[in-house]
């Protein structure tokens, strides 16, 4: 071999050392392992002759948060396998170094020969710093989730606020149609019944005529007001449209929650008068069931109907305007 093929070799010696950590020479049948090149900063991976041994010791230097992937590399169902089908296989993980801190590194398993390798090892095991690498990729993956946690905040912003009544702050029609299958699947998953509520504001018309739409409109926000504070616990309520509302809700079979939204509706208006010079009173029906959901049910009609009979059974007691 001439000097200048020499130097070549050792140049290229060289250069492939300054990639890597470590590299060891790994006997495929008695486990045998030798130190080829190891930087100082993994001194703490030193006086192993076998490649079991040398794994343990490994093993306590690696992150704890990637220990159990690091056994599965090298279980005999990992490595020679991928082995068998290509000329190297990695792992990514953080090494703790001779200076106690954990650093990313690639561990990297490769086939060698006894053609290429005059001392008859079957594996080279490398040990490659990939830390600059690494943690620029997390902070790049980390904004991303950033960016798209933000994106996703917003669209659920503006999808809620596309569902949301501007003057009362329920739902409009297009949240009962959302929140509708939401309240039906809670109840099918947890086995709970279903609570709906109509609720009707009194004398609307009569406020309207008598002291005008603002008047109207406030009556409107008093009763919205007091059926977001009295409903029951989860309720999404929505504004059907004037002076109409639907309260709907998944609750357990003998929830008591109902009947003491009765009394706060009613404690609540009752209140609101008091604290309120207004010319007119405002008082409002309702009407709600708690049933299971029936089988093959797909919507919630049939106990809306049962709910509006029962507000409207309410109305002719209490709502001297009522339109007959």
């Amino acid at each position: 071999m001439s000097k200048k093929t020499d130097e070549k070799n050792i140049f290229i010696g060289n250069a492939i050392r300054s990639l890597y950590q470590m590299i060891m020479l790994v006997n495929g049948e008695t486990l045998e392992c030798h130190v080829v090149d190891r930087n100082q900063e993994l001194e703490n991976l030193s006086g192993f002759t076998s490649f079991d041994v040398f794994c343990e010791g490994l093993y306590k230097n690696i992150h704890p948060e990637d220990r159990e992937d690091f056994r599965r590399f090298i279980g005999a169902d990992c490595f020679p396998v991928e082995l068998g089908k290509k000329v190297h296989t990695s792992f990514g993980c953080r090494i703790r170094r001779a200076n106690r801190r954990y650093f990313w590194s690639e561990i990297i398993f490769c086939n060698a020969t006894e053609e290429d390798n005059a001392g008859g090892s079957d594996y080279l095991f490398l040990i490659r710093d990939i830390h600059g690498w690494k943690m620029k990729e997390l902070r790049a993956e980390a904004e991303q989730r950033a960016a798209l946690k933000a994106l996703q905040e917003q669209y659920n912003r503006l999808f809620e606020e596309n569902m949301i009544d501007e003057q009362t702050g329920c739902y409009n029609r297009k949240g009962m149609k959302y929140y509708t299958d939401i309240v039906m699947d809670e109840a099918r998953r947890t086995g709970k019944h279903l609570f709906v509520c109509v609720a009707d504001l009194n004398g609307l018309k009569h406020i309207n005529d008598t002291y005008g739409h603002p008047a109207g409109d406030e009556a409107i926000a008093a009763v919205s007001a007091g059926l977001l504070k009295a409903a029951p616990k989860g309720s999404r309520i929505v504004r059907m449209g004037g002076d109409e509302f639907l309260l709907l809700a998944a609750l357990p079979a003998d929830s008591r929650e109902p009947d003491e939204m009765d009394e706060k509706i009613d404690r609540g208006l009752e209140e609101y008068n008091r604290s309120h010079d207004n010319q007119f009173k405002v008082g409002a029906s309702y009407g709600w069931v708690l049933l299971p959901l029936k089988d093959g049910m797909t919507d919630m009609d049939e106990y809306i109907e049962m709910a509006d009979e029962r507000m409207y059974a309410m109305k002719e007691e209490r709502d001297p305007y009522r339109r007959k």
